[in-house]
């Protein structure tokens, strides 16, 4: 079983990073600065494939895949379904997930989320 969700912080920071990128290569091309330009545009191009790649939260058939901060940065962990004590939806885009420690992830659709989380077989863990 192979289910993915975006993660919901990350995809609106890489969606203003893109809307950012693009004002500042339309801002370049009316000021005829094409070295800069050409450097907006390789940055848009960079935003939008983190956009469209990045940061999935992903349901494996031994765990999950979900990204947490460490220190400055989005680094992504895996937690294996054995040690998820249980999910609880805290609003529509956070779910808390009971483990070892107690992580908050965002997603899109909560409830989805979770729905995918109770379709996992559970005699194999």
């Amino acid at each position: 079983m192979k289910k993915s969700f975006k993660e919901f912080r990350m995809t609106i920071v890489c969606a203003i990073l893109f809307i950012l990128c693009l004002i500042l290569a339309l801002y370049c091309g009316m000021n005829h600065q094409m070295r800069r330009l050409i450097i907006a545009l390789v940055l848009s191009f960079i935003a939008l494939m983190m956009l469209t790649t990045r940061f999935r939260m992903i349901f494996f058939d031994d765990g999950i895949m979900i990204y947490q901060w460490k220190i400055i940065t989005m680094l992504p962990s895996f937690i294996d379904y054995k040690d998820i004590q249980s999910m609880e939806q805290l609003s529509k885009h956070k779910v808390l997930i009971h483990h070892h420690q107690d992580t908050i992830v965002y997603v899109f659709n909560s409830e989805a989320f979770i729905e995918a989380y109770k379709q996992v077989p559970y005699e194999d863990y």
